[in-house]
C-alpha cells in the first residue's frame, strides 16, 4: 500500500476515531463521577470512642439552670451552626501527695509574705492553710494549686495615686511572680493572657471591673490554657480565668504587691485521648431552651436573653475532673454566658 493510500484511509477514519475517543472519555468520566457520588453519599461510619467509653458529663459547679431564662437566637447565620461532628477528649491524671511537699509549701508561703516561723501550716485533708491578720493561703499538697488573698493597704489606696505601668510590664510582673513560686505550667505559658483593670473600694471591701485604666487601682492578669488542637478553652466563669494574679503597683519603679492570686490548673495527658461524637448545634440549642444548660454569667434580674454567638470549646475546670472535654458556649447580651455538654448523650453519664 502506498503512502498516498495510507494517508487517504487515515483521513477517512479520523472522524470515527475522534467520535470513539470522545465517547470513551464520556463513559470513563461518567463512571468516575458515579463512583465519587456513591462515595459522598455513603453513610458515614458511626463515631464511637474506643478507650474511655461512657464518661461523666462536665461538672460546672458554680452555675444556675438555663430553665430560669428565655432565649432568642440572633447570630450572623440566623440558626445554630454545627462546625464539627467529633472531638478529642483528653484524660486528666489525678495527682497524689508528693514526697517533700512540706518544704515546697513553706517556700511558697514565704514568697507570699508569711512569717513561717510564727505562722505554721494547718492541714485539712489534702489542703495546707497559712493565715495571719491580713493574708490567707490555701495549697493543694498533691499538685500545689493554690488560692491566695490579702487585704489591700487601705491608706495607700485612699491617699495615693496608683501607678499603672504598660500592659507588657504588668504581664511580665505576674509571670515573674508565678515563676518565683514555681507554679507557671507550660500550657499556661504557651496559652494566652488577658488584663483586666479593677477598682477596689476599701470602704466596702469590694472589687469592680473598670473600662478605663485611669480609674483602676488594681490589675488582674488572667492566664488561659494553650488551645488543644486550635480549639478554644473556656473557663468556669468565662469572662475571667481561674488562673490569675491581681497586682497593686506601689511606685514608678514598678514595685508591686500581690493582692489575690489563684492557680487551679490540671495537666492533661496529650497521649491519652479518645474521639467522641459531638451533638449538633441545633440539639444543643434545644437543650439550652429546655433548661439543660449551665449559666455561668448573667446580669441580675435579666431573664430574656438574646444569644449572639454559639461556639464549641474545651471546658477547663477549676476543681479536679477526669476528662478535658468539649462544651457548647452560648454568649448573649448583657454579659450572658452558658454551657451545654457537647458530647452526644449516649456517651455521657449525667451528674
Amino acid at each position: 500500500m502506498s503512502l498516498t493510500e495510507v494517508s487517504y484511509y487515515l483521513r477517512k477514519a479520523l472522524p470515527l476515531l475522534l467520535i470513539f475517543g470522545i465517547f470513551f472519555l464520556i463513559i470513563f468520566y461518567s463512571f468516575k463521577l458515579f463512583l465519587l457520588y456513591s462515595e459522598l453519599n455513603k453513610p458515614k461510619p458511626a463515631i464511637a470512642p474506643k478507650n474511655f467509653g461512657r464518661i461523666n458529663a462536665p461538672e460546672i459547679l458554680d452555675s444556675t439552670s438555663s430553665a430560669n431564662f428565655s432565649f432568642i437566637l440572633d447570630n450572623i447565620e440566623g440558626k445554630p451552626v454545627t462546625t464539627t461532628d467529633s472531638a478529642k477528649v483528653y484524660f486528666v491524671p489525678k495527682s497524689s501527695t508528693r514526697f517533700g511537699y512540706r518544704e515546697k509549701i513553706y517556700l511558697m508561703a514565704k514568697t507570699f509574705g508569711f512569717d513561717t516561723e510564727k505562722n505554721t501550716h494547718r492541714l485539712v485533708d489534702n489542703f495546707a492553710f497559712f493565715e495571719d491578720d491580713i493574708k490567707k493561703l490555701k495549697i493543694d499538697i498533691t499538685n500545689f494549686n493554690f488560692t491566695f488573698e490579702s487585704i489591700p493597704n487601705k491608706n495607700y489606696i485612699l491617699n495615693y495615686q496608683t501607678h499603672i505601668p504598660s500592659e507588657k510590664e504588668i504581664e511580665n510582673k505576674a509571670i515573674d511572680f508565678l515563676r518565683k513560686i514555681n507554679k507557671y505550667p507550660d500550657e499556661l505559658a504557651k496559652g494566652i493572657s488577658k488584663i483586666i483593670y479593677i477598682k477596689y473600694d476599701p470602704n466596702f471591701e469590694s472589687y469592680v471591673n473598670v473600662e478605663n485604666k485611669k480609674d483602676a487601682n488594681l490589675i488582674e492578669v488572667d492566664f488561659y490554657r494553650q488551645y488543644p488542637d486550635g480549639v478554644p478553652v473556656f473557663s468556669p466563669k468565662f469572662f475571667n480565668s481561674q488562673n490569675y494574679v491581681v497586682l497593686m503597683f506601689l511606685n514608678e519603679n514598678n514595685d508591686y504587691q500581690v493582692i489575690k492570686s489563684q492557680i487551679a490548673f490540671f495537666e492533661k495527658s496529650d497521649s491519652q485521648y479518645d474521639i467522641y461524637p459531638i451533638k449538633s448545634a441545633e440539639l444543643a440549642w434545644e437543650e439550652l431552651i429546655k433548661g439543660k444548660g449551665k449559666v455561668v454569667a448573667a446580669t441580675l434580674g435579666k431573664k430574656d436573653i438574646v444569644i449572639k454567638k454559639i461556639e464549641i470549646g474545651y471546658y477547663d475546670f477549676d476543681s479536679y475532673q477526669s476528662f478535658l472535654q468539649p462544651v457548647y458556649l452560648f454568649l448573649g447580651e448583657d454579659n450572658f454566658a452558658a454551657y451545654v455538654p457537647a458530647i452526644t448523650s449516649q456517651w455521657l453519664i449525667e451528674n
